[in-house]
């Protein structure tokens, strides 16, 4: 119960990542604002939440929009009395190279993963800074933060941007007494992967990408973002915790360059 009675918000709590860290949140004690844009999504967290014995509330909200972000930090004051940590963890993907990308497409992703991120943070940040005593905010990077992947580059695009709005947010809130970290996974077993690892040869081969041999579960991020809340991480701000079975460490080996 490290967050007992703490007040989070999670963003994209639908599936996959989102839902295993509201899950993980509630069973750590936190009272959880879920997020949306999919409400049956949203209200099968609430229920699974809900059935454990945690104590959740469900918003529908589309996070790209600066009206949703402010109603979302609104509604959970309302709700709960106050906030103590935001995790931006909503995202989308289309899966094109540039030439194929509309600009529609564009701004769909680049509106959810990026300007989301941003919305939602500054509506928290204007919150932590009412209440006078601080708060935390961990945002959902990407290895793709890192390194590219061909044929998502709207994706990869935001996961940089993320990663780069996170250290600037930490820069410019610590003295408040605010922290902001991201997490860096790699490849997840989530519904966003869910049409790559349909094919048993492409599961094998992600799996293989990784040091440990498989890829990651949303609970093993979920752990994560519930130490960077935690006070056992009050000494860090402005990180990028990669959290990814070991992709990164052997990035030259899987591309063949050693």
């Amino acid at each position: 119960m490290r967050l007992k009675d703490l007040v989070v918000i999670v963003t994209g709590a639908g599936s996959g990542i989102g839902r295993a860290t509201a899950l993980r949140f509630a069973q750590e004690g936190a009272r959880v604002v879920l997020v949306d844009r999919n409400e049956a999504w949203g209200a099968t967290t609430l229920s699974l939440v809900n059935a454990e014995g945690g104590d959740a509330h469900l918003v529908v909200a589309d996070v790209s929009r600066g009206s949703d972000a402010a109603r979302i930090v609104d509604e959970t004051v309302r709700v709960f009395g106050r906030l103590d940590a935001l995790i931006n963890n909503a995202a989308v993907l289309v899966p094109k190279a540039v030439p194929e990308l509309s600009e529609e497409e564009w701004d769909f992703v680049l509106g959810v993963n990026l300007k989301g991120v941003f919305l939602c943070s500054r509506q928290a940040i204007l919150c932590f800074r009412r209440q006078g005593r601080g708060g935390t905010i961990v945002n959902m990077a990407s290895v793709n933060s890192f390194y590219a992947e061909g044929g998502i580059a709207a994706y990869c695009a935001a996961k940089g941007g993320v990663q780069q709005l996170t250290r600037a947010m930490a820069i410019d809130h610590s003295s408040e007494g605010i922290r902001v970290n991201c997490i860096c996974p790699g490849w997840i077993d989530t519904p966003i992967n869910a049409g790559y690892f349909a094919d048993p040869a492409a599961r094998a081969f992600a799996d293989k990408l990784h040091a440990i041999g498989r890829i990651g579960q949303p609970a093993e991020v979920a752990a994560v973002a519930v130490f960077l809340v935690s006070s056992d991480a009050s000494f860090v701000t402005g990180a990028s915790i990669v959290a990814d079975g070991g992709f990164s460490a052997g990035l030259s080996t899987q591309l063949g360059i050693m």
